[in-house]
């Protein structure tokens, strides 16, 4: 998991990106800009906090080469600015994390044509001081905020307190959200119901699933539960479960390819095969059935569906 515990902001910077398929225009930032303690706060508690807690990994995706994906290579640009070291070095930073958000802006407005797809504030963030594990790293947050909230401030009207209405961004939930890592180029994304939106995701980010432990483990334990279901009888199901569980004392690793032979007794190898090609298909990476996963957390990601069957 991420520990942005001790993360700073090191650069923002704030455009307006409208949609191209309704001929809006776009407005971009001269410079990027330092936000005050208590601003950074909110947005650390608020946009990275939640980004750097999500359990699904993607990575860049391309048709050609992922290496060509544009947001991966106008990240990098800004992660590379950072190592920069002469008397300038402040000043040309700021410049080419300018020049890369115009760009990044400019690609998001490129694939905005759908009509039903608003225009927005569109927030750009260097984060520091991100450790994944031991590895220090940088992150780039990419933020558009499509709605706005309406709340009420209070205003002194010659000696009288009164209401007046205001516009404003939520904290409550981001809207659109990517965090990238720039030692290993691994994105969370999110949009505001927590799912995925196909412009966002696909045409702006072009992400696929990344292929991490943790999403290996999801993926077994979908196989287990899809094997599982295809056991009608209630004494095959004991059987099966008893086979696992018996393996799972006994090694400290299990096969994908173990479950496949636990199964073999009880469901047609056709049927088998589906199982594994309709995981592969939900995981969006391709699964080796010699792929090993340590047997206790295989077992505590799937005391539910072990406990079902003895039942």
């Amino acid at each position: 998991m991420l520990n942005t515990s001790s993360a700073k902001i090191e650069k923002m910077i704030i455009h307006q990106v409208g949609n191209k398929g309704r001929e809006e225009a776009c407005t971009f930032s001269a410079m990027s800009i330092t936000p005050s303690e208590s601003l950074a706060a909110l947005l650390l508690a608020h946009y990275l906090a939640p980004l750097s807690e999500l359990e699904d990994t993607f990575e860049f995706n391309h048709e050609i080469d992922p290496s060509l994906n544009t947001i991966a290579l106008l990240s990098k640009d800004i992660f590379k600015a950072q190592d920069i070291e002469n008397e300038d070095e402040e000043s040309l930073q700021s410049d080419l994390f300018q020049a890369a958000s115009i760009k990044i802006a400019q690609h998001l407005y490129g694939v905005t044509n759908h009509p039903n797809i608003s225009g927005g504030d569109f927030i750009i963030i260097l984060f520091s001081n991100l450790f994944e594990g031991m590895e220090e790293t940088l992150g780039l947050g990419i933020f558009k905020v499509e709605s706005k909230d309406d709340y009420l401030d209070i205003f002194d009207n010659n000696g009288t307190l009164e209401f007046v209405e205001k516009e404003g961004i939520s904290l409550k939930d981001i809207q659109k959200g990517a965090l990238i890592l720039a030692h290993n180029e691994s994105v969370f994304a999110i949009d505001s119901l927590k799912k995925r939106t196909k412009y966002w995701h696909d045409d702006f980010l072009n992400l696929k699933p990344k292929q991490t432990e943790l999403a290996e483990l999801k993926a077994g334990n979908d196989i287990l539960k899809g094997l599982s279901k295809r056991i009608e009888a209630p004494d095959q199901q004991l059987a099966f479960n008893r086979s696992l569980e018996a393996h799972l004392d006994e090694h400290e690793e299990i096969r994908l390819s173990d479950l496949e032979g636990f199964s073999k007794a009880y469901i047609e190898d056709q049927d088998i095969n589906r199982v594994f090609n309709a995981a592969q298909n939900r995981a969006g990476f391709e699964i080796d059935r010699n792929l090993s996963i340590p047997s206790n957390e295989f077992r505590e990601q799937s005391q539910k569906i072990m406990k079902k069957m003895r039942v």
